[in-house]
């Protein structure tokens, strides 16, 4: 009876995780400027300590959406970006290298992309010449 109650608890506990949810082009919208989700490239997500996502087309969506205060802003929230190459899966925000270059052409002009490595971020930045940044360095205008 013990092992059955350990059990229940933690499948209760496992479902109630908050995380980010897979962005599907053609399907999804941005949650700021109300645009198709079209390039998987691209895009962000922002999951709140509630488990509400907002999604959207672009990083430049994402930091205008926040800069906004169009949700609490000062309950604790996660932030995503899109892995520019790969299976472009969502990387936490403080963990993803970002190569901000006029040469990439993002959805709403943010012009900024998010890696996963480092190495894959420099490798990209020779057809793409641009700043690195991250998330803390990352200019918000």
């Amino acid at each position: 009876m013990r092992l059955i109650m350990i059990l229940l608890l933690g499948a209760i506990m496992s479902s109630c995780q908050i995380k980010p949810e897979a962005m599907v082009p053609g399907r999804d919208h941005c949650d700021y400027c109300k645009m198709p989700y079209n390039d998987n490239r691209f895009g962000a997500e922002i999951v709140t300590g509630k488990g509400k996502i907002y999604k959207f087309d672009d990083i430049h969506c994402l930091l205008d959406f926040i800069q906004e205060k169009r949700f609490d802003t000062s309950r604790p929230f996660q932030t995503y970006f899109v892995n520019f190459l790969g299976n472009h899966e969502l990387l936490n925000a403080e963990a993803a290298f970002l190569l901000k270059s006029e040469a990439l052409q993002s959805p709403m002009g943010g012009q900024t992309a998010a890696f996963d490595q480092l190495d894959s971020l420099t490798f990209m930045q020779k057809q793409y010449p641009g700043k690195i940044y991250n998330w803390k360095t990352l200019p918000r205008s």
